[in-house]
């Protein structure tokens, strides 16, 4: 059974809708198409991945940031070990290069020991503290006065695009249809329940719905009636080096975290190039993907901390894009305001790695 994808005729009814075909709005209907189930996906925008999972790092974080619990530490780290089990498969180029929590004196040492401690509780497995030798060996180009690092194997990245793809097309092969430029206008409700989705394009009768809008999850989850949580978006900017420079990392590269942040990192793409970024800037406009002259500065600033000789002249573009933040954790779960509404909801970071596990995790709440 082979679904289809486009600007087609909307069905009159599915089992289930999910509004949203970023990258986890695929992973799940790639998820749920294994099932005997009619499965419609719904994406505003002329094709998949147009939003935050295109401007995206394109890291598979290994899992020891997060706190223990929460659905940021158990999704990171079933989604990293999916990805290492389905990429091949659903055609993601996907590259183990691990990554590394670079420290530059002894209190971060002291904090680079907590991640590691903090990440075996995850149940991230293969997590090293490296020495100052081991880092400049294996990264000759970081800067001189690494005190040490948190070395994590299970660390890797992939092209974002080209997962979202992979999981769509695998989706439609079982089945699913994606439906684009067709933008959600309301949500049908009776005695609680969902009942039907309305759209620019007409109205498809349902039982669930879910709900993994990104940016605009809020404002769908309000169609229904449901405040639970807002959406505050966040920019985070970028500046892309020439490819003929792709020998300078070898791995994934982070400074020592802070309360806010990751962090700038540099970082290895699946196509050979390098990157720096990004910062974390609270926007009130969803759609503000500009690039700033201070965002930019302080990108480059921050990663020569990590790697002060950075080939500034083989910049190729700079770009950024924007994340649904709702709080310390993702929304996942029933709307409380209406059966049938599941919120899939506040997805930034570790969300790209996360997005397999989300689909399983629809599953289990449908």
């Amino acid at each position: 059974m082979a679904g289809s994808f486009g600007v087609g005729p909307l069905p009159d009814s599915a089992d289930v809708v999910v509004i949203g075909g970023g990258v986890v709005g695929c992973a799940i209907a790639r998820e749920l198409s294994r099932y005997d189930l009619s499965v419609l996906v719904i994406e505003r925008s002329p094709d998949v991945a147009t939003g935050t999972s295109k401007a995206n790092s394109g890291i598979l974080h290994a899992g020891f940031d997060a706190d223990p619990g929460t659905w940021k530490a158990r999704l990171n780290v079933r989604g990293a070990q999916l990805y290492a089990e389905l990429s091949e498969g659903l055609g993601i180029p996907r590259k183990a290069t691990g990554s590394l929590v670079v420290a530059k004196d002894a209190v971060q040492m002291e904090t680079v020991a907590g991640l590691r401690h903090r990440g075996i509780d995850n149940g991230v497995p293969g997590l090293e503290i490296w020495s100052r030798e081991q880092v400049l060996a294996h990264e000759p180009n970081i800067s001189p006065d690494v005190a040490g690092a948190l070395w994590a194997p299970t660390g890797a990245i992939v092209c974002p695009l080209l997962a979202t793809v992979g999981f769509a097309e695998n989706a439609i092969r079982n089945g699913a249809r994606i439906v684009t430029e067709c933008a959600v206008t309301g949500l049908d409700v009776a005695d609680r329940q969902i009942v039907a989705v309305q759209t620019t394009r007409g109205r498809v009768a349902t039982r669930f719905v879910v709900n993994a809008a990104g940016l605009h999850s809020g404002e769908i989850a309000r169609l229904a009636g449901d405040d639970s949580f807002t959406i505050k978006p966040r920019r985070g900017e970028y500046i892309l080096f020439d490819r003929s420079v792709g020998q300078l990392v070898n791995t994934v590269l982070f400074p020592t975290p802070d309360k806010v942040s990751k962090g700038i990192l540099v970082s290895p793409t699946v196509h050979g190039n390098v990157f720096i970024g990004p910062d974390a800037t609270e926007i009130d406009d969803p759609e503000d993907k500009e690039t700033t002259a201070g965002g930019l500065a302080g990108i480059i600033a921050g990663a020569r901390r990590i790697m002060p000789t950075l080939p500034l002249g083989t910049a190729i573009t700079e770009f950024a894009g924007l994340r649904a933040a709702a709080g310390k954790d993702f929304v996942i779960g029933p709307s409380p305001a209406a059966r049938g509404l599941v919120h899939a909801a506040g997805i930034q970071s570790p969300g790209l790695t996360s997005a397999p596990a989300i689909g399983e995790v629809m599953v289990e709440v449908l």
